[in-house]
């Protein structure tokens, strides 16, 4: 029985490692190419920015319902937020955080005086890799923020158009 305990622990480890191992390499993708977007063009820096916030988000979404899935936890943050976002992103993952599962202590464990295993109901890996992603979705948002308020983001791409009337009177 208590080898069992041990292999099934010893197998969930290996998997939150295996889902850690693969988000790591795609957020530092992210990242390597959010400090490239200061070698883009001007022109094509808000399809760039664009581009790369979609990917973040979803890469943020594959994560959060990889945790829905086995925890049926769910980080869905819509609604309006009143006050700031990033502390409320923080109370959520921190709310989550501490959700655990406990089994009732046995008489052998109580006469022992082992106490029950604790089981988180996230794993501390997975949530760095959430909250590693919400830290790029955040920081990819406030770049697109900066490219509206340069009037950058709704500028039409600077091609000469030529109207109907325009070429009744050339």
């Amino acid at each position: 029985m208590f080898g069992k305990k041990k292999m099934l622990r010893k197998r969930e480890t290996q998997e939150v490692q295996n889902r850690f191992e693969r988000n790591e390499p795609a957020g530092k993708d992210i990242y390597a190419r959010i400090a490239d977007l200061k070698n883009v063009p001007r022109d094509n820096l808000p399809d760039a920015v664009f581009m790369l916030f979609v990917e973040a988000k979803h890469q943020s979404e594959l994560i959060r319902q990889s945790i829905k899935d086995r925890t049926r936890y769910d980080f869905n943050f819509v609604g309006s937020v009143d006050g700031d976002l990033a502390t409320y992103l923080a109370e959520e993952a921190a709310h989550a955080l501490r959700d655990h599962v406990t089994n009732p202590q046995t008489f052998l464990e109580a006469m022992s005086e082992e106490f029950p295993d604790v089981h988180f109901t996230i794993q501390q890996q997975d949530a760095v890799s959430m909250v590693a992603s919400m830290i790029r979705v955040q920081r990819l948002e406030g770049i697109l923020e900066g490219l509206r308020l340069a009037g950058l983001l709704n500028k039409a791409p600077n091609r000469r158009r030529i109207s109907p009337q325009k070429d009744g009177m050339l």
